[in-house]
């Protein structure tokens, strides 16, 4: 039998023979090794002061442990969305003027002083709202300001994952949903509705559901077809949905209990009693618990989505920011001056932040604050240039590695300078890609994956990370231009929107 020397058995040799190179050696190769283990994102929260001040960032679940500090932020109201590859949040503060926190740049700023209202982002870094005459408003850090004015005044905005945007507006007694597609002001497609009271976008963005009076009805987001409508014997007063909407919890007027919408089915599927009427819902962006506040003490009512049952009440606060479901499945509430995260099922030791209720909080996933490699701190060598003349541009090479031999002699350039850490190098156009949904069940991605074929190309299931949840995005490409990408898009038969870059 062969004889195996396991990696922690050679450390513990090394290190018994005292022997500094062996320790250096295994020391670097553990770190080798650790470093190229793959891992999920980090759990983070977000803490503000709430009166404003300096902005920190907390590991998760060692909430004593600052990863990140910038400079003073606005007084928090609510966040509207984190931009994970931007490493930007975007936030109201209590003046009602929108605000985003930068991670890379450490600096927090007020995107516009206009008094605007529905403020509303999908992706953290583009906030549209409405301003005081009706105009729906765009600050967007890449393509700047835009402006529309819709037939009659907006009343509220729904901003897609496709970067369209859907605006609600209302005539006499009926109300009208547009679709544009920004900076375009052209109306690209519209639904008459019966009044709208209140509405609820989903966290993946492909169903939009309103509420009017006692029914309840969906919007298809990408082909704009109602669905059929769920009657109630109340007015409608709450809405919340999973976040891939499957499910729609709702509360009517003066009902006692959550009403269970099944999406598919189109009906009331089942109720979950709560003995006290709730004056607020608020969903767990992984899905695992719904909370509800209960009408008339400081209670909150824990359901479990799993079983849609109330696994326990706890005793909290209820603002803006808490109580909230914390990454591992901990109930984060506010309690006197504290803060206290207590897991409702497994009754283990609370964990308690003394001081903390005198924060905003915000829980979220992101990589950007990980340490960077030595190596990727060095000068960046494109090899020796080549002779333009030598061949067209057309037919250049793609192939640029450092050092590669050249068709003509050329001088040695100068060094060049080191760049500053996380200065950013401009990199070639990535192409642009074809996207056809973004769906929170793998399996469903695979599933619409495996339809979808062009030529002798199949789309493929990537994965992102949004708002704390695991995305899966089915996808084409990336093609060279985006000519390529609309023709493939439209031979595929399906409904799509091109994207720049890579998926």
């Amino acid at each position: 039998m062969p004889v195996r020397i396991t990696c922690l058995a050679l450390a513990l040799a090394l290190m018994a023979c005292g022997s500094d190179r062996g320790r250096t050696a295994v020391a670097r190769d553990t770190a080798r090794a650790t470093s190229t283990t793959p891992r999920g994102p980090d759990e983070l929260v977000l803490r503000i002061p709430r009166g404003g001040g300096e902005a920190r960032v907390f590991a998760y679940p060692r909430l004593d442990t600052v990863v990140w500090n910038g400079e003073a932020t606005p007084a928090p109201a609510r966040v509207l969305a984190f931009d994970e590859e931007a490493g930007q949040v975007s936030l109201v503060d209590t003046k009602g003027q929108p605000v985003r926190i930068d991670f890379r740049q450490g600096v927090a700023s007020t995107v516009t002083k206009s008094k605007l209202t529905g403020l509303a982002s999908n992706d953290g870094s583009t906030i549209y709202g409405i301003g005081t005459d009706g105009t729906v408003q765009r600050f967007a850090t890449s393509s700047g300001t835009w402006e529309w004015k819709p037939p009659v005044a907006a009343r509220a905005v729904f901003p897609q994952p496709d970067a369209s945007l859907l605006v609600l507006g209302e005539r006499t007694d009926r109300s009208v949903l547009w679709r544009v597609r920004p900076p375009s002001t052209r109306i690209a497609d519209s639904v008459v509705l019966p009044k709208v009271d209140r509405a609820l976008r989903t966290q993946v963005g492909d169903l939009l559901f309103l509420a009017s009076e006692k029914e309840l009805t969906g919007v298809r987001t990408r082909t704009m077809a109602p669905t059929a409508s769920v009657a109630f014997d109340e007015p409608v007063e709450l809405l919340a949905a999973t976040p891939s909407g499957d499910r729609v919890f709702v509360v009517t007027a003066n009902g006692t209990a959550v009403q269970v919408v099944d999406r598919y089915r189109e009906q009331v599927s089942g109720q979950i009693a709560l003995g006290r009427h709730p004056s607020d819902l608020r969903m767990d962006p992984l899905g695992r618990y719904l909370l509800a506040r209960l009408d008339g003490v400081d209670s909150t009512a824990v359901i479990a989505l799993g079983t849609n049952q109330v696994v326990g009440t706890v005793a909290t606060g209820w603002r803006a920011d808490l109580p909230f479901v914390a990454p591992d499945g901990g109930i984060a509430l506010a309690q006197g001056k504290d803060v206290v995260v207590t897991d409702m099922e497994s009754r283990r030791a609370p964990i308690r932040i003394t001081g903390g209720a005198a924060d905003f909080w915000y829980p979220f996933r992101w990589t950007g604050f990980r340490p960077r490699a030595g190596e990727l701190d060095q000068p960046v060598d494109f090899g020796q240039p080549t002779d333009s003349t030598a061949l067209p541009d057309s037919a250049a090479p793609h192939d640029t590695t450092p050092g590669a031999a050249t068709t003509a002699p050329a001088p040695t350039p100068a060094p060049a300078p080191t760049p500053p850490r996380d200065t950013a190098v401009r990199r070639p156009n990535a192409g642009f890609t074809v996207s056809f949904a973004a769906l929170l069940v793998a399996d469903k991605a695979r599933e619409l994956a495996s339809q979808i074929r062009v030529g002798s190309e199949n789309a493929r299931v990537v994965t992102a990370v949004r708002d704390g949840s695991t995305i899966y995005r089915v996808v084409l490409g990336p093609y060279p231009t985006r000519e390529e990408a609309e023709r493939i898009g439209k031979e595929s038969k399906q409904s799509y929107w091109i994207y720049e870059g890579g998926p």
